[in-house]
């Protein structure tokens, strides 16, 4: 179901077999990962638990997916394979999804500029994660150019506020 609520974003509720299914990529991605070393940026103490952010972040992607009528493949790899399919977008053919937790500015990577992606930020609601809310779109590259750097990559990462997000709709 897809509703729009005045000042948010589009709220995708998941049907229960979308729920199972993107809690269990995210399962799989948790498990895929057990090697890999966090990034050096990553704060620990802030961070949530990795299977809880995996799972999060997989329904996040299959709501943007459900919200823009665009494939979503569910991809899981080793963390070895990692460098076979980091370019691969999570939606469709040029989606990328941010999903936000505690705060609504959404993370721009720098080396995914110029590579013709749009940027969906998405929150999935606690503590079920089964609605998520879609808070809108914008233009990877605008993105970066719009966004502040951050505190922890200043050089590599931006932030960009929901400010500047397109509300979901029309054309990607």
């Amino acid at each position: 179901m897809l509703d729009t609520r005045k000042g948010q974003g589009l709220m995708v509720n998941l049907e229960t077999w979308e729920y199972e299914h993107a809690s269990h990529v995210g399962a799989r991605r948790y498990t895929a990962n057990w090697s890999k070393q966090n990034a050096p940026w990553y704060d620990s103490e802030r961070m949530e638990d990795d299977r809880t952010a995996q799972v999060a972040a997989a329904v996040c992607e299959l709501a943007v997916a459900k919200a823009t009528n665009r494939y979503w493949h569910g991809h899981i790899w080793h963390a070895t394979e990692h460098h076979k399919y980091k370019d691969m977008p999570d939606v469709g053919r040029n989606i990328e999804v941010r999903r936000v937790r505690t705060s609504l500015n959404a993370a721009v990577r720098r080396h995914q500029v110029g590579k013709g992606l749009v940027l969906f930020v998405a929150k999935a609601v606690p503590p079920e994660l089964r609605d998520v809310d879609v808070l809108g779109w914008i233009d990877y590259d605008e993105a970066w150019e719009k966004g502040e750097p951050s505190s922890y990559d200043s050089e590599g990462t931006r932030l960009i506020s929901p400010e500047h997000l397109t509300p979901v709709g029309g054309e990607y």
